[in-house]
Parts: structure tokens; C-alpha cells; sequence
């Protein structure tokens, strides 16, 4: 790979996407002349311009059309005018990764439909403890490391796996993870067999001789594994997370017990670092270094983020959730830590999500004391009435429930009704993060 791309142009087209703005940077490192484009902008392609690379606005066909390989991601279609000129020299986002990935010595691949940011960046803060020569590929900003990649070394790559339009079939990992598996991604997977059966090909992805994590309730969704060649190690199985007196322990059948802490908040993320442990234990990381990275970690941005308060003293959070899995989630630490009001802000995230998951997300928005919302976020797809943001007000049983079309109108009215003894929920995969930041500026 090193030597197809060294000194080659290679265009990025939608390069402000968190893989890619990782990617770009990735192919810089390894000698190539890298150019970029996106459609509008955001933090991670503005940091980009800050930081010097040729990244623009808009379409240029010309850029496409001059460069040795063109990397797209999932979401560009193939009539893209920089894709059409690009026609013979494409390759897409995960090909493009396993391509990258190829460049190790192992492979670390997590996915899941939830964690598997949280949990690729906690395996990544274990093998830095552990002075491991490694890089990451991560799909949110590891607040250890202030970014979404880390490059120091061949020997272990750790990278997020994407299900989305099967994204990450194109990994043959060393160490395969699956965290969980639910529906989501509507506009792809019909179902949650069809979802199933394509983490389940991730599974069998797995190199020969390498091991996958199963994580819990997950070996019972996808079924029997019978492939020799690879180790299945199976949450429940073979190793489990418990609840100790000042932390935690991972009850491993091969191990016995280990006692491990994290800082990160919620059930949740106790699991997530359980399972974090167990990778990294497999990795042969000794287990004071496991220890050490975890209770370093730092957690990630996005990810029930302190923003500051509103003009009544609430606390306000930023989160990334945008499945009703995660909102739950989330929304029971901030639960068991607020006095007040429970005030959930939730910008949806696609419609097709939100249609395929409609009465799941009535559920978890209508046990919020004070229900907000904003018009959803549709990313890659068209309006489609009936499944939007409107739809699901509508619906919803919030003791108190408004709808807002615009960010300042949100941020006014936090300022305005939120009190001291408050806590405020900004949540969503779009651009909701853009209220949180006005409260970090005050």
C-alpha cells in the first residue's frame, strides 16, 4: 500500500466525515498528495484548512479527475460529479481502510450498533499505557489523545467497523468485536435478520487462528459459530462484567478475576470497558498496563460532555445518542445525577431511522420531564413526512414537550425556563452540538 500511494494524489471526497478526516491524514503520513472536498463544512473540516491540507467546498471535477485514486464514502452517490470524474481510480471508504489496515502486523476491528467509538478509543488508551507501538482509526476525538487518530507504530491497528451498507466486510481483522447488535440503518437493512446475518459475516471475517468477542446477548442473535479456525470468546461464556465494592472486576474463565476501574459514567460504559479489558488481555497486555489505560481514560468527546450551564444554573450534556438504545442509556446517568428536572433536547438523526424505529423512540423521549425538539438532521436523505421530528412530538407523552426550528431558539429558552437543580440533554449525530457550544462560550 505504501509504496500504490507514495507520492500518488489521492482525493478525499467528503473529507469532513470523521473516518475520512482521519483517512486523509493517514495517506499525508504515508507520503502521498492528498486533496479533499465536502459538500458544507463542520469542526473536523475546518481543523483540516487550519491545518493546511487542500480541502474545499463544493464539487470540482477537475481535482477528481487529476488524481491517481479517489476515496469516497458510503454516502456519495454515483453520479457525484467528482465520482463521475473519477470513473477507472475509485475506491471507497472501507476498501480504502482495509487497505490501510493491511499495513500492521494485527488488526483490531470493533463494531457494534453502540460503543464501539467509547471502545476503540479505550483499547487505544490501554496500548498507549502499555507503550505499545500502535495507531487508531477512531470515529469520534479521544480526549487522550485530542483527536480521532493516533499513529505511532505497526504493530496493532485499532479501528471502528462500520455495518453500515456492510461497510465493514471489507476487514479481515486479528481480533474481531462485536459489541451489540440491533436494528438501525433502515435505509439499508430491512430487518433485524438482515442485520444479524451481516454482523455475523463480520464474525467469520476474522482471520485464521485470530479470536472475536461476542459481547452480551450476542452470540444468541447471531447463532452457532463452527468455523475451527477462529476462537470464539463469548460475554456470559468466557468472561463477564461485575460490580465490586470501589470498581469492577471482568470474571474470566481463563484468568480469574481481574479488578479494573473506570471513570466513564452508566452501566453502559462499565460494559464497554469490561469488553475493552478483555481485547486487551488477548492482545497479551499485561494486566497492570489494562488497569492503568483504563483509569487513564479520559473518554470521548460527544459522549455525556459537560458544556457548562444555562443563565438558571442547569448542567448541560452533550451526547452523541441518536439510537433510542443509546438515549436510555444516557439518559439514566443523567437520571440518577440530576435533582430536577430531566430536560431531553433531541435532534433526530435521518428519517428512515426514525420510521424504522418510531414506537422505540416514543418510549425512551416520552420519560423525560421536559421533552425539546428540533427538525431532523437527514444527513444523506430526503424529507419524508410522517417519520420526522414533527411526527414524533406529535406522539410523544413528555410531561412537557416544544419544538423548535432553530438552534438559538433552543438556547434562548434553556436560558430562559432551565433552572438551577436542571439537568439538559443535547443529543443527536447532526449539528445539535452547535447549542452545546454556545453554552461553552458563556
Amino acid at each position: 500500500m505504501r509504496e500504490r500511494i507514495e507520492g500518488k494524489r489521492l482525493h478525499f471526497i467528503g473529507v469532513g466525515g470523521i473516518s475520512m478526516s482521519a483517512l486523509i491524514k493517514i495517506a499525508s503520513r504515508l507520503g502521498a498528495i492528498v486533496s479533499g472536498s465536502d459538500r458544507a463544512s463542520s469542526e473536523r473540516f475546518e481543523s483540516l484548512l487550519a491545518e493546511g491540507y487542500d480541502v474545499y467546498l463544493g464539487e470540482r471535477p477537475e481535482m477528481a479527475a487529476k488524481a491517481d485514486l479517489v476515496v469516497y464514502t458510503a454516502a456519495i452517490a454515483e453520479d457525484h460529479p467528482e465520482r463521475r470524474a473519477a470513473r477507472g481510480k475509485e475506491i471507497s471508504r472501507a476498501d480504502f481502510l482495509a487497505e490501510i489496515s493491511a499495513l500492521f502486523e494485527k488488526t483490531v476491528a470493533v463494531a457494534g450498533t453502540h460503543g464501539k467509538t467509547t471502545v476503540s478509543a479505550m483499547i487505544s488508551s490501554v496500548l498507549a499505557a502499555a507503550g505499545t507501538p500502535f495507531s487508531a482509526h477512531i470515529g469520534g476525538v479521544a480526549r487522550n489523545f485530542g483527536s480521532n487518530l493516533f499513529l505511532s507504530g505497526r504493530e496493532i491497528f485499532v479501528t471502528e467497523a462500520c455495518e453500515y451498507k456492510d461497510s465493514f466486510l471489507s476487514l479481515t481483522p486479528d481480533l474481531s468485536v462485536v459489541l451489540n447488535a440491533e436494528i438501525d440503518h433502515g435505509d439499508y437493512f430491512s430487518d433485524e435478520e438482515s442485520v444479524f446475518r451481516s454482523f455475523r459475516k463480520f464474525v467469520l471475517k476474522t482471520k485464521s487462528g485470530g479470536t472475536a468477542i461476542l459481547g452480551e446477548g450476542v452470540k444468541e442473535k447471531l447463532g452457532h459459530f463452527s468455523h475451527e479456525e477462529i476462537r470464539i470468546c463469548s460475554y456470559g461464556d468466557d468472561f463477564m462484567m461485575e460490580e465490586a465494592e470501589g470498581g469492577l472486576y471482568l470474571l474470566d474463565k481463563a484468568r480469574g478475576k481481574f479488578y479494573f476501574s473506570t471513570t466513564a459514567k452508566g452501566r453502559h460504559n462499565r460494559y464497554n470497558a469490561a469488553v475493552a479489558a478483555e481485547a486487551a488481555l488477548l492482545l497479551g497486555v499485561p494486566e497492570d498496563r489494562v488497569r492503568i489505560g483504563l483509569a487513564s481514560f479520559l473518554g470521548v468527546k460527544r459522549r455525556y460532555e459537560p458544556m457548562g450551564c444555562t443563565r438558571g444554573g442547569a448542567s448541560v450534556f452533550q451526547d452523541y445518542a441518536h439510537h433510542p438504545s443509546e438515549i436510555a442509556a444516557v439518559a439514566d446517568v443523567a437520571r440518577g445525577e440530576t435533582q430536577g428536572r430531566l430536560i431531553l433536547v433531541f435532534e433526530p438523526h435521518t428519517y428512515s431511522r426514525t420510521a424504522v424505529l418510531f414506537s422505540e423512540f416514543i418510549r425512551v423521549l416520552s420519560a423525560a420531564d421536559v421533552l425539546v425538539l428540533l427538525p431532523t438532521y437527514s444527513a444523506r436523505e430526503v424529507p419524508k413526512d410522517g417519520v420526522d421530528a414533527r411526527a414524533l412530538y406529535c406522539a410523544a407523552k413528555a410531561k412537557e414537550k416544544y419544538y423548535f426550528t432553530s438552534y438559538d431558539d433552543v438556547k434562548k429558552w434553556l436560558d430562559r425556563y432551565a433552572e438551577s437543580r436542571d439537568t439538559v440533554l443535547l443529543l443527536g449525530a447532526g449539528s445539535i452540538e452547535k447549542v452545546g457550544e454556545m453554552f461553552r462560550r458563556r
